[in-house]
């Protein structure tokens, strides 16, 4: 089989996967901690099958590294420091990293106070967001965070046709004493860019609408994203002249607007911008989460009953029409998780040849021993 195929698919094993990554990211001076953390968290996404923010990013962010985007080994420093209240400058450290000090910090705030908010600003690609709603839910604490990307023009709002927002995704976390935590995670626009990005290297196609080009019409194509790009080019959304679509018409575009004024104006992270040479802002995220201890608010006992009692009445609907059964959050990237775990993460063959040819370039040694990683 041609890893050039769009039309195939490879199973990858997530431990030779993360060892590869990690590899490449020693490789543009990324301690072993970081390069190891950044390396899980992204095939972490491809595990319960948020593949718009898994591994297939790698190549982007090594170019974001040599454009001077996001930069290597910065500890994020707490910049508020007011009881339940807190927030911290990542300086455009890694995201993987800054989203673990900036999580913890929340805990650590809540499990004091109660209750916490704490901003995180000027951060690199946070990756999924649900990865903060489970790091929190772990330690019994629901959690709501709201996301946004400054610099990051992608999605039109509900009646445009050009670039006014970012994604800006929304997670929320209840916690399960078995672990089996309740999770959303989910962009705001129609699909997260990063589905684009794998739709382009021949992944999953796009749902009817996600994008519409820079004459009004709705699309699947994701040259309107990108424009005409190689095998072996990493997809750049500046040089595309179309957009992705807004979620849920009005509603969702209302809901892009205030996640965009929550991560961006509120953290001190900056808002998108206008789409200018001369006022595009630097690409960040910024994110503002709120994190409440059950156990201060409610019976544990009894609010882990009435999520049960609640989980389950839903999940015993009727399915409608072409569905199986019905799932509530969380539910699909559990099942999906063990799947891969067992059987190695999907990927497009194109995708994990640009992994390859990054790592080639950065003289990875013994590259060939990666070749063991399909199955």
């Amino acid at each position: 089989m041609s890893e050039k195929s769009t039309n195939a698919e490879i199973r990858v094993d997530v431990n030779y996967a993360n060892d590869l990554i990690t590899d490449i990211f020693k490789a543009k001076s990324c301690n072993d901690h970081e390069a190891r953390t950044i390396a899980q968290r992204l095939s972490g996404s491809n595990l319960v099958g948020h593949d718009s923010h898994g591994i297939a990013r790698v190549p982007r962010y090594v170019e974001w590294m040599e454009r001077g985007w996001v930069f290597p080994n910065l500890k994020p420093e707490v910049v508020i420091d007011a009881g339940a209240m807190g927030c911290l400058d990542a300086k455009q450290g890694f995201g993987q990293v800054a989203g673990e000090y900036a999580v913890d910090d929340g805990i650590t705030r809540a499990k004091k106070h109660g209750v916490s908010v704490v901003g995180l600003k000027n951060s690199g690609h946070l990756g999924r967001i649900g990865d903060w709603a489970e790091r929190a839910a772990d330690a019994g604490l629901i959690s709501f965070h709201f996301v946004n990307v400054r610099g990051s023009l992608l999605v039109a709002p509900f009646g445009g046709s050009d670039r006014r927002g970012s994604t800006s995704p929304l997670a929320i976390g209840i916690p399960n004493k078995n672990k089996d935590h309740i999770i959303l995670d989910m962009a705001t626009s129609t699909v997260a860019e990063g589905k684009v990005m794998v739709a382009q290297k021949g992944g999953k196609k796009l749902p009817h609408g996600a994008l519409i080009d820079n004459l009004g019409n709705l699309t699947t194509n994701p040259e309107a994203m990108y424009g005409k790009i190689g095998d072996d080019d990493v997809p750049d959304p500046d040089k595309g002249t179309g957009a992705i679509t807004a979620f849920g018409l009005h509603k969702g575009s209302g809901i892009n607007f205030m996640m965009e004024i929550l991560g961006g104006a509120l953290t001190g992270n900056g808002v998108c911008g206008a789409l200018t040479d001369k006022e595009r802002r630097r690409f960040s995220n910024g994110m503002l989460s709120l994190y409440i201890e059950v156990e201060k608010m409610v019976d544990i006992d009894y609010f882990t009953k009435e999520v049960k009692s609640y989980a389950d009445f839903v999940r015993a609907s009727k399915p409608s029409q072409n569905n199986d059964k019905v799932l509530i959050p969380g539910d699909k990237e559990i099942s999906t998780n063990e799947d891969r775990l067992k059987n190695g993460l999907p990927v497009p063959p194109l995708v994990w040849e640009n992994i390859k040819q990054t790592a080639d370039r950065l003289n990875v040694e013994n590259l060939e021993r990666f070749e063991k990683a399909i199955k």
